[in-house]
């Protein structure tokens, strides 16, 4: 069997490591030209679920190498409102040292790359394909095309695989603006930061519907491009943030970070020095999307995973790690003595059951957390 993957996001090489490691032929197509392409965010929360996925589907050495390349990981989870005063706060055991709780987006997917240099391949755009009665044939934007018994798609919330293969599964944008930026934990930086800030997840907020996190981001084993950081986020409408999407996706970096600076001009002098030092150069916008209804759908030689079907909101911080378990399941899938047909069904039924219930969960986290209430159409 041979196993098409588009995209090479961490679902799609979650599902490569797991096919390959269990001997199946799998190709991997990245529309990006390069794994440094596209800034798509900075911290990634891995719980329990999605580190055991990583367990179950990555080769030894290369489980060894996220581990190395992981977070520290954090004990707290914290509210605050603008001057600093705690809100809420929650503390959790902390775990254990060959544990991954959180990860660098581009170290992980660099982690997760590890091996497949000879099936991955970027620039490849995908543009439509051809289901016939022993394949799949798929084309791309380029003019090329390939052949597989199985594709996968695996290409993000604007999945391109899905338009096709699902064109009435809705994907709505709740109305949330989040600007996203870095801040170098450099020996001065440390010691301007609140102590909760390095100790896990805390967000603050003006009541108002504008809010600013903080994560830190200290590494194990850093990549070489760059140090520990502190990943900030800050998030509201457009008319919270006083831009209009237009003017928000044609901003610079530094013009974006000059408008998280704006907008936390009245608040605690710790946080007004954290956005000062920040890394003007890192900033970049993003729209919360999020699927809402998600059915099974008949078996054939397409289907889907992660973002691609079931994208939501971060408010559950579980969006990378049902990726993972998509991956894990649909290895367990294509790997098994099923008919093909009935391995697809089994995963699209339990794929689809699980997604639903986080994609619930993290929209109402959503509407509480931003004060908004998404209109269900």
């Amino acid at each position: 069997m041979r196993v098409a993957i588009m995209g090479a996001g961490i679902g799609g090489l979650a599902l490569a490591q797991g096919l390959r490691k269990a001997g199946v032929d799998v190709a991997v197509f990245e529309r990006d030209p390069s794994p440094q392409y596209r800034k798509q965010g900075y911290r990634i929360h891995i719980s329990p679920v999605g580190e055991s996925s990583l367990a179950a589907v990555l080769p030894g050495a290369i489980l060894q190498r996220v581990v190395d390349t992981a977070t520290q990981p954090g004990d707290l989870v914290a509210g605050f409102d603008s001057q600093l005063n705690e809100q809420f706060s929650q503390v959790f055991p902390v775990a254990g040292p060959s544990s991954v709780t959180s990860v660098d987006r581009y170290a992980f997917r660099r982690a997760l790359m590890t091996g497949l240099d000879d099936v991955l391949s970027f620039g490849k755009s995908f543009e439509s394909y051809v289901e016939t009665s022993d394949g799949v044939e798929i084309s791309f934007a380029d003019g090329t095309s390939a052949t597989a018994d199985v594709l996968v798609g695996a290409d993000g919330v604007g999945s391109r695989v899905r338009a096709q293969l699902l064109p009435a599964l809705g994907v709505i944008d709740i109305g949330v603006r989040c600007i996203y930026g870095k801040v170098p934990l450099t020996p001065a930086v440390r010691d301007l930061t609140p102590q909760p800030f390095l100790r896990g997840f805390c967000f603050a907020s003006d009541n108002a519907g504008l809010g600013l996190a903080f994560a830190p981001v200290v590494f194990r084993t850093p990549p070489e491009e760059y140090g520990d950081y502190l990943m900030a986020v800050m998030t509201g409408t457009n008319a919270v943030l006083g831009y209009s999407d237009d003017e928000l996706y044609t901003m610079g970096a530094p013009s974006l970070w000059d408008l998280v600076a704006e907008r936390t001009a009245d608040w605690h002098p710790s946080i007004r020095a954290l956005v000062a030092a920040g890394d003007v150069n890192a900033a970049f916008p993003i729209s919360l999307r999020t699927s809402l209804t998600i059915e099974p759908w008949p078996p054939s030689r397409v289907t889907l995973l992660g973002d691609a079907v079931h994208p939501m909101t971060p408010a559950a911080g579980a969006g990378a790690n049902t990726a993972l378990w998509d991956a894990a399941q649909l290895t367990a899938a294509l790997t098994s003595a099923k008919p093909l047909p009935e391995a697809l069904t089994t995963y699209q039924n339990a794929m689809t059951t699980n997604g639903q219930a986080i994609v619930t969960e993290s929209l109402h986290n959503a509407e509480r957390m931003f004060n908004i209430k998404v209109p269900v159409p």
